[in-house]
């Protein structure tokens, strides 16, 4: 019951504003204890996410940047009391991040996204359901999972990784577990991934190197294919 009510009491606080003619934006923070917390699923709309893992840190803090595309704060601010979702709640041994609008894709209306620069312990499981923007996330070693609609991604010093992508370029480096991607469109680039890599890929350049597992290649797709360093087996979609 702690963990819940500190979430309501920082939700609830004064959010810094700043108003332009180019739209409106405001600042806001939530944190909780990560104390018990095993894995962190967030469910986010259109905005960047940028997520690092910090060591000695016992809280999961999340600064957020609220962007809404009119230069009316009056409007900006009923616009986000109607359609914003950005809340950071305990379930059992999950926190679950919620960032996202609930916008009327049919209206003239304005547009919200959402900026998300989060902190957590490094030994947290990632869960990440992201519509759009791009993805940085660094030293986290729980395991990441990701099913992204549009974006790049570059993903440093994790555990294993799994990625469902639609269009983005994706970028891993120092992985400490496997890695698996289907996607869609986007080059693909990994080095350094201590155990095995599984890729299907629509669209766009493969490069990979250093690799201490497996490599295999479901499905190439179009364009260029550069492997190296890989100390398991090389298999490719025409076997």
């Amino acid at each position: 019951m702690r963990k819940l009510i500190l979430v309501i009491a920082i939700m609830s606080g004064a959010a810094s504003a700043d108003n332009h003619e180019d739209g409106y934006s405001e600042q806001r923070q939530l944190s909780m204890d990560a104390n018990g917390i095993r894995l962190l699923d967030i469910d986010a709309g259109s905005g960047s996410l940028s997520l690092r893992g910090v060591d000695g840190t016992k809280a999961i803090v999340v600064n957020a940047t609220v962007r809404v595309t009119t230069s009316s704060e009056k409007k900006a601010t009923s616009f986000i009391a109607r359609r914003m979702r950005l809340s950071l709640r305990p379930d059992g041994d999950r926190a679950v991040l919620k960032s996202l609008f609930t916008e009327n894709w049919w209206s003239w209306g304005p547009r919200g996204s959402i900026d998300l620069d989060i902190q957590v312990p490094p030994g947290l499981g990632l869960v990440v359901d992201d519509g759009s923007g791009s993805i940085l996330i660094d030293g986290v070693q729980g395991g990441a999972g990701i099913d992204d609609g549009s974006g790049s991604i570059r993903l440093r010093n994790v555990g294993s990784v799994a990625i469902d992508d639609g269009s983005g370029g994706i970028d891993i480096v120092d992985v400490t577990g496997d890695v698996s991607i289907d996607d869609g469109s986007g080059g693909i680039k990994i080095r350094s991934v201590d155990g095995s890599v599984k890729i299907s890929d629509g669209s766009g350049g493969i490069t990979v190197d250093a690799v201490t597992g497996d490599l295999v290649i479901e499905d190439s797709g179009s364009g260029s294919l550069t492997i190296s360093n890989v100390q398991g087996r090389v298999i490719g979609d025409d076997e």
